[in-house]
């Protein structure tokens, strides 16, 4: 079998990816295949041997599993994983402008004027924008397994 397109993962093996990108340890076959409800440990071997054909993953000393830090995937370019939880980068954006909404808000006091009404607006669009094309990027991570696991079969 020749190495994954680089550029694409889908179905179970991108679940399998997500999943220990996402854990907070190195992981082992058997702890992929609890977590992901597979069918059998040896359906969460295969796929765990897909990802390091492709280098996705590297295996630790231990026996177990972890992603390999050198290689990062496009999809994946605008979150940031934090404590074990892809965030996406836009909701760092909209808390930069709720900090500034909020700033505003404390120090100047409201006065109804043009410049308030002004600063309200541009703030709550652009707060609301931010966060719904964030939920859409964090969708898109469940929706591309599904879709493109749809479409292989």
């Amino acid at each position: 079998m020749t190495k994954i397109e680089r550029s694409r993962l889908h179905g179970t093996t991108w679940d399998v990816y997500l999943y220990i990108l996402t854990a907070q340890e190195p992981v082992g076959v058997r702890d992929v295949w609890r977590q992901l409800k597979l069918s059998s440990p040896s359906l969460a071997q295969y796929h765990v041997n897909k990802l390091l054909e492709g280098e996705y993953i590297k295996t630790t000393l231990y026996g177990k599993y972890e992603v390999n830090d050198a290689l990062q995937l496009e999809a994946l370019k605008t979150f940031v994983l934090f404590k074990g939880r892809l965030i996406p980068h836009l909701v760092v954006y909209g808390a930069i402008i709720a900090g500034l909404f909020l700033s505003y808000l404390v120090i100047y006091p409201l006065r109804w004027d043009f410049r308030d009404l002004t600063v309200i607006a541009v703030c709550t669009i652009s707060l609301l924008a931010f966060l719904f094309e964030a939920y859409n990027q964090y969708r898109s991570l469940a929706i591309t397994s599904t879709l493109d696991a749809r479409s292989a079969s």
